[in-house]
């Protein structure tokens, strides 16, 4: 009875040991006939035609050049594909499922990143290994800093989402040969770790090719891969040091027409905010791509302040010429229709809203005379109330300078309310599409 026990516990061990156990010598076996230069050629391609599944793992997202329209991620390119010629049987070799090869002994597709900007080669590294199991599939994993050109859409900067791809092509096998498919449905990010300004939002993988034609006008057609990455710009940065600076900008150059003209510094000031909103412009013109295909509306409306520093000038110019025009020079009649009928109603001057008949101060004048009238003089006085006296120069140049102010004001209320509004809708509405 015990040796009985003894016996079958010795067996099981054996059986653990054959299924469970490994030999270096086995392994060798494996290589030497495998690769053999009588049997194997890595010059040879496995099949006539050979799917080979590509898939990107992401690591870092390094950099997104506006200026130079480039992506810089740091990851790795996983390749799969089966040879027949690379098959065995694991319970002949004290079940050994997998080996190992260097790039100069084992066959492998030649991959392109054909959109890179760095590094224009073929895909390889002599150092990596490749996984080789027992039913055939080799797989290949090649860490990699991938720097692609990307076409940047400047268009709702900084709420912008941008569409980067990497694109992974067949260089010596055409489509009849070789056949790139993806490996997942997306790019994988599990351990892909947080960057500063850009989030990561979606990926997607698409499938194309590319035609060549030859010098003897034959036409190939190879296959192509596109790993489409989007990435969402986070905005926080922006708002405090770009999208604010440029709005209270734009509303100091309003002040210049609530600046006194005794004080001789209106001038002055319109030319300091103007060269202020000058310098902004700069700045962020230097920040974006040289590219007329996509105009920044952060751009339009810094060009928009521009033009209205300017005619802010201009307008300061002329308020300060009707100020110090000769007393004695007579006004014209047609400029003091357009300040009785224009700018006192538009500007709301000393509380005249469209309100017909009123004269300012002179309408104070003549309240005053009809007050000390007598009863038979009434209807005469009454009859003056109707004509408002001219104004004088300096009192056209005043009410002048406030209508600009009102109007300066609401313009560029106006379209500073439409370009924020603009701006995050239309970059909410891009990222809404793009994921």
């Amino acid at each position: 009875m015990k040796s009985t026990i003894v016996k079958t516990s010795v067996l099981l061990i054996l059986q653990v040991v054959l299924v469970e156990g490994w030999s270096a010598a086995d392994e060798l076996s494996i290589r030497s006939t495998k690769f053999a230069a009588a049997t194997y050629d890595r010059l040879v391609r496995p099949d006539d035609a050979i799917t080979v599944k590509v898939g990107i793992s992401l690591i870092s997202i390094n950099d997104l050049s506006m200026v130079d329209q480039s992506m810089s991620v740091t990851g790795w390119l996983t390749v799969e594909w089966d040879d027949s010629r690379l098959t065995w049987t694991p319970a002949s070799f004290t079940n050994v499922d997998h080996i190992y090869a260097l790039d100069k002994e084992i066959w492998k597709p030649e991959l392109f990143i054909d959109n890179s900007v760095d590094d224009v080669s073929i895909l390889q590294d002599d150092n990596l290994l490749f996984r080789v199991s027992y039913t055939g599939k080799v797989d290949w994993e090649m860490p990699q800093i991938f720097v692609t050109s990307c076409t940047i859409d400047t268009t709702y900067y900084p709420f912008d989402t941008q569409e980067c791809a990497i694109d992974v092509t067949s260089w010596a096998y055409t489509q009849e040969e070789l056949i790139l498919t993806h490996l997942r449905d997306k790019v994988n990010i599990e351990d892909l770790g947080e960057n500063g300004e850009w989030t990561f939002t979606n990926s997607r993988i698409e499938t194309s090719s590319i035609q060549e034609t030859t010098v003897n006008g034959v036409v190939e057609t190879f296959s192509l891969l596109k790993f489409v990455i989007v990435l969402t710009r986070r905005y926080d940065f922006y708002m405090t040091n770009v999208v604010l600076p440029v709005l209270l900008t734009s509303f100091l150059i309003v002040l210049v027409f609530v600046l006194p003209v005794d004080s001789g510094e209106k001038v002055s000031y319109a030319l300091t905010v103007l060269l202020a909103l000058a310098v902004l412009l700069t700045l962020i013109a230097d920040s974006m791509p040289n590219t007329s295909l996509n105009v920044s509306i952060l751009s339009t409306y810094l060009a928009f302040t521009l033009i209205m520093g300017v005619l802010a000038v201009g307008f300061s110019v002329i308020v300060l010429r009707i100020h110090h025009k000769d007393p004695a020079e007579p006004v014209p009649p047609s400029l003091q229709s357009l300040t009785t009928n224009v700018f006192i109603k538009v500007g709301c001057w000393k509380g005249c809203c469209c309100k017909g008949g009123c004269c300012g101060k002179h309408k104070d004048q003549v309240e005053v005379m009809n007050k000390e009238a007598t009863d038979a003089d009434q209807n005469e006085a009454g009859n003056s109330t109707e004509e408002c006296q001219d104004y004088s120069w300096a009192e056209i140049a005043a009410i002048f300078d406030w209508f600009l102010f009102v109007v300066f004001f609401i313009v560029t209320s106006i379209i500073s309310v439409m370009f924020l509004v603009w701006l995050r809708v239309g970059g909410a509405v891009k990222q809404a599409d793009a994921s």
